[in-house]
This record gives structure tokens, sequence and C-alpha cells, in this order.
């Protein structure tokens, strides 16, 4: 794994450490400024920007003191400053596949956008 990668995948742990344990702090340093969530909870579209989505997550954390579920990133395409990752994930007892997308702003891999389904 070379360096851009390691650095993606930190930031792919700290946000799903930040979504299971609410900790809004870890989500805003994962997300850029500008990011956007999109996708399907129990077949209702929602979306959230970096604030909404911390701030929910913050207060109903399936399990803040718990240890984190399993995850993994399924696929990982890195492309000069951009990249996209599909993580397999869990929340609480939900599953759900995260579509992220990366740049490289200032040096620094950011979430921009995440585009997610429920898998159940």
């Amino acid at each position: 794994m070379d360096d851009e990668e390691q650095e993606i995948r930190a930031v792919v742990e700290m946000y799903v450490t930040g979504f299971n344990r609410g900790s809004k702090k870890l989500l805003l340093d994962a997300f850029h400024p500008r990011f956007v969530s999109s996708g399907f909870v129990d077949g209702k579209l929602q979306w959230d920007s970096a604030e909404e989505f911390a701030d929910f997550c913050e207060r109903v954390a399936p399990d803040p003191d718990g240890p984190v579920p399993n995850w993994e990133i399924e696929t990982l395409v890195v492309s000069g400053t951009t990249a996209v990752a599909v993580v397999n994930d869990k929340w609480g007892s939900r599953r759900f596949r995260d579509s992220l997308t990366m740049l490289k702003d200032n040096g620094r891999w950011q979430i921009v956008f995440k585009a997610f389904d429920g898998l159940g």
C-alpha cells in the first residue's frame, strides 16, 4: 500500500469511527467544508451537509463507547488529487455501502461527497 492509499485509509477510518462513536470532531476533520451526503434510508431519500450529518451522529450514535464494527474498503480508485472509495460498513445493526468521493486539497485528503445505500 503506497502513502496516498494509507492517507486515504486513515480518513476512511476517521469517518467510520466518527459516525459510530458520534464524534462530531472526527467527522468534521474527515469532511471537506463543502461536503454533502445523499442516499436512501428505509426507501426515503436523505440529503445532509457536513454539520447536519455530524450533528445527527452525535445525537444518536448506536454505541459511542463500544467497539467500532468491522469495515472494509471494497474498491479504491486514486487518480491524482481525486479518489473514490467504496466502503462496506455498519452503523449499529444496519449495514451500508458508502461511495466516498475524496479530494486532496491543500495536501490533505478529505471526503467531499458520500452516496450511500442501506443494505439492511
